[in-house]
């Protein structure tokens, strides 16, 4: 029988598979038959004993390929990703900012930040504009600015990820010469390696 390990814990040393024949089997990991651990994903070869458990578990020669074909098949992802972003237009930044409302995760490249950074200002303007004519200074204003908040604190802490600084450095905004220095790094290009925070950026 064949399938493909879906779990194993190393502290209960136990494991499940799932077989080609649409059924999941546990194992223990006396019966794995292979140097390294278990791993998810892996195609192990077995056979199923009279409590209808998993047992002499071989990894299979195709486990290689296998993985091989998941790590090209993300890096696919990311390259199709980039592709479209080096097609997006300014009002695209903005919505990705958007989407991505409160994730404080993962790295922002500058143009992410700047257009979205931009429209910010574009609105406020709009919103100031509307304030004045209806008389109803400072309300929508505010409510532009509370609205955007999360967004702005989020792709700000994302942009400072992508040069390898903490999202926490934002609270130089607090002090004069603070936000001089955040503009630099805000404007300073992706650095081209992986960091604690994710891969580049771009």
């Amino acid at each position: 029988m064949r399938g493909s390990i879906l779990d194993f814990s190393i502290q209960h040393n136990t494991g499940f598979i799932s077989g080609d024949d649409n059924q999941r089997y546990s194992f223990n990991g006396a019966d794995w038959r292979s140097e390294r651990p278990p791993s998810r994903g892996d195609r192990v070869d077995f056979i199923v004993n009279t409590a209808g458990e998993a047992s002499e578990v071989y990894l299979t020669s195709g486990s290689s390929i296998y993985l091989g074909e998941k790590i090209s098949s993300q890096l696919g992802k990311y390259s199709n990703l980039d592709q479209a972003e080096e097609n997006y237009s300014s009002i695209d930044w903005f919505v990705k900012c958007l989407t991505n409302y409160a994730n404080f995760s993962g790295r922002a490249r500058r143009k992410e930040f700047w257009f979205f950074m931009l429209f910010c200002v574009i609105l406020g303007i709009v919103a100031e504009v509307i304030d004045t004519v209806l008389g109803t200074k400072p309300l929508v204003n505010s409510l532009l600015n509370l609205a955007l908040l999360v967004p702005s604190l989020a792709v700000g802490a994302r942009r400072l990820h992508d040069v390898g600084r903490s999202g926490w450095w934002q609270l130089l905004t607090l002090t004069v010469i603070g936000i001089l220095v955040l503009i630099w790094w805000w404007a300073t290009e992706t650095k081209q390696q992986n960091n604690e925070y994710g891969a580049p950026a771009k």
